[in-house]
């Protein structure tokens, strides 16, 4: 090969390798969806409702075929750590409520960075979402946060101890309700540790520490077991109940007993992570970029608010609450009054009550 071949074989490979890295994010996007198409998506999510029109939606728009793997975010923890630790790197997308996602499986080195799958402008610029704090819920981008809600994790069953009156938290260290008051373990990031953590941020951890040494509430480790025993009156008083669970509950026309203490509010989190090695990342791509668009997030609320009476808000500025759910928007002027339970800001306060309920319980 001559010298002058040689160079403009260089030269071609360089216009070349210039061509590829000036496609735009559009073309780049649009490559992938091509890509894509066909390509089975494989979800880990909590199971809830609105997720399958979503997927449905997505699938008929992109030609993308979605699985859906129902699993609570403990075991889908301790599923993903001991397949990967075997080199197994099965899943794409981890959907949901990200207090796992932030506090366990990034930390662990679980996840891919999901910016780097951002492509859209209008998806990664931080000033078309309503706090740019909150568009990630870990420091290393690993989780978008899509959706944040004020949350309550603590019911009163009226009907139990109708006499009393629960409207502070002073009020829970009534003696009366000493052993009529129950509480999800809160050794681990749920709603347990969330609500405790709120009261602390109220009331501090010395407070934290009385009400459970000096009430005794019963503990349960299962959340569903702790839904029933306040839907059915067996406690007075529940702390770290899945307000899902309520939701469905007042849908079906029950819990007519139950009432809020909006004492112990917190922020919850919606968002989505991508598992490290994804198997594929077109696929991926596709679905991150229209979800977290302005047509995906309004989908999001669309289907949200058909199938629950909370939580129908989305972060981007310009998608609207569904108008029954306008109260479940965080006040973002004053987002310090909160403890942001899903995200890493609110790590250190579940932290630290995770710590104080597993001394006294020993857990």
């Amino acid at each position: 090969m001559t010298h002058n071949r040689l160079v403009a074989l260089i030269a071609a490979s360089f216009i070349l390798c210039g061509t590829a890295l000036a496609q735009t994010p559009q073309e780049v996007l649009k490559a992938s969806t091509a890509k894509a198409r066909g390509q089975v998506l494989a979800f880990q999510t909590q199971g809830d409702k609105p997720m399958d029109p979503i997927l449905d939606e997505f699938s008929k728009k992109f030609g993308v075929k979605v699985e859906i793997t129902v699993s609570r975010p403990s075991a889908t923890i301790a599923r993903v750590r001991t397949e990967q630790n075997n080199g197994q790197y099965l899943w794409d997308i981890w959907w949901g409520i990200t207090s796992n996602m932030v506090h366990v499986a990034a930390p662990a080195g679980m996840l891919s960075k999901i910016e780097d799958y951002l492509l859209l402008p209008d998806v990664k610029n931080a000033s078309n979402w309503r706090h740019a704090d909150y568009m990630y819920g870990d420091p290393g981008h690993q989780v978008f946060t899509y959706s944040h809600e004020v949350n309550v994790g603590a019911f009163r069953n009226k009907a139990v101890l109708p006499e009393l009156k629960v409207e502070t938290l002073d009020s829970l260290l009534d003696a009366r309700l000493k052993g009529r008051m129950a509480l999800r373990d809160a050794s681990v990031p749920n709603a347990g540790s969330f609500t405790l953590a709120a009261m602390q941020k109220a009331k501090g951890s010395d407070f934290v520490r009385k009400f459970i040494t000096t009430m005794e509430p019963r503990v349960y480790s299962n959340p569903q077991q702790l839904d029933v025993a306040i839907m059915r009156g067996g406690t007075a008083v529940a702390l770290g109940v899945q307000s899902s669970a309520v939701s469905e509950c007042r849908k079906a026309g029950g819990c007519k007993t139950l009432e809020e203490i909006q004492a112990l509010t917190y922020v919850q989190s919606r968002g989505i992570a991508v598992f490290k090695n994804t198997p594929h990342g077109d696929a991926v791509r596709v679905f991150v970029n229209w979800f977290l668009s302005r047509e995906g997030q309004e989908t999001y609320v669309r289907e949200w608010a058909r199938a629950s009476t909370s939580g129908a808000v989305s972060h981007r500025k310009d998608v609207a609450p569904d108008k029954a759910h306008v109260d479940d928007m965080p006040d973002f002027a004053k987002a310090g009054q909160y403890v942001w339970v899903s995200t890493a800001q609110g790590g250190k306060d579940i932290d630290e009550v995770a710590k104080i309920f597993k001394q006294i319980t020993e857990k």
